[in-house]
């Protein structure tokens, strides 16, 4: 279809098209930008925030403590299970009743793991979420094939919001197979809206803040 504005023919499809650049015309310049708001960070911020989407948080305890409490939890959560530490996680530990994760190890491996100990590099106040590198889990198996999962993490990591926590991740963050956030145990409340823990994951998640 073919309209004829004086002396030029205009295609409906031109003159539809002209009509919207008009109204879509600013009067004033963009604002730019929006920046996020300020939100509170800290150990205890992120504690709560973690509580109420079902996680456990620990702590601050002293690097001296840490070895107790994580002796505490897995005693308390594995039963006769098998305890499975990072090498990362381990490095924070010292000895313990827990066996070296192996990058070298298939998925399957992992099935039978009652308690997995994995470092943390972040942990955000925002949602409660903390950030596992590639290098602290070389098998994502191990995350959510373990029926009890406990981060450690620096009291000193925790950020305000997803902003700060990916603007702190290392530099080498996105150089390994994944980088994965956790924020409290698998649940689901698919089925007649029962919310049911450990369906996709871990049954529970502990995160233990240290002071380095």
């Amino acid at each position: 279809m073919v309209a004829t504005k004086g002396n030029t023919e205009v295609s409906a499809r031109e003159e539809i098209l002209g009509r919207i650049r008009l109204a879509a015309l600013h009067k004033a310049r963009h604002p730019g930008q929006h920046p996020p708001p300020a939100l509170p960070g800290g150990w205890e911020t992120f504690a709560g925030r973690l509580e109420s989407v079902g996680g456990t948080p620990h702590g601050p305890v002293a690097g001296a403590e840490l070895r107790r409490m994580a002796f505490d939890l897995a005693s308390t959560r594995a039963g006769d299970g098998r305890i499975v530490a990072e090498p990362t996680a381990a490095d924070w530990l010292g000895p313990g009743p827990w066996q070296l994760a192996s990058d070298a190890a298939i998925p399957h491996a992992y099935e039978d793991v009652a308690v997995g100990f994995v470092r943390g590099r972040v942990a955000c106040a925002e949602n409660g979420a903390v950030a596992v590198a590639g290098s602290d889990a070389t098998s994502r198996a191990l995350l959510v094939l373990c029926q009890h999962l406990v981060l450690i993490v620096s009291v000193d990591s925790v950020v305000p919001d997803l902003h700060a926590g990916f603007a702190a991740l290392p530099a080498d963050a996105f150089g390994h197979h994944h980088l994965t956030w956790i924020s409290g145990p698998s649940k689901t409340a698919d089925i007649e809206q029962a919310l049911v823990y450990g369906a996709h994951g871990p049954l529970t998640l502990d995160v233990i803040g240290v002071e380095r």
